[in-house]
């Protein structure tokens, strides 16, 4: 069950957002800035920049989905503070 601060997966989003290809850059700009339209090819470093300066927890799962597409069941604990993927989910039976 891998698990990452929310400091952690930011940092980690950012340093794959750095590295990105072009047409990736607009899909993460896209999530990032949905009312904006892209005028001009998106800056991978500034893009990264506005990562690191701070997301919404949602913002950050959000994220992670477009930036990570390979990792599954991608969800926040609140509790504490971490973002997870890549998690069983398990199936409960109700119990009449």
């Amino acid at each position: 069950m891998p698990a990452l601060s929310a400091s952690e997966a930011v940092e980690r989003l950012a340093k794959s957002v750095e590295k990105a290809k072009p047409t990736a850059l607009a899909e993460i700009h896209a999530e990032l800035f949905p009312e904006e339209p892209v005028a001009a090819p998106p800056s991978a470093l500034g893009l990264a920049q506005h990562i690191r300066n701070g997301l919404k927890a949602e913002e950050i799962v959000d994220l992670w989905n477009v930036v990570f597409p390979a990792d599954r069941n991608v969800w926040y604990d609140e509790e504490e503070n971490e973002i997870h993927y890549n998690e069983e989910v398990v199936d409960y039976v109700d119990a009449d």
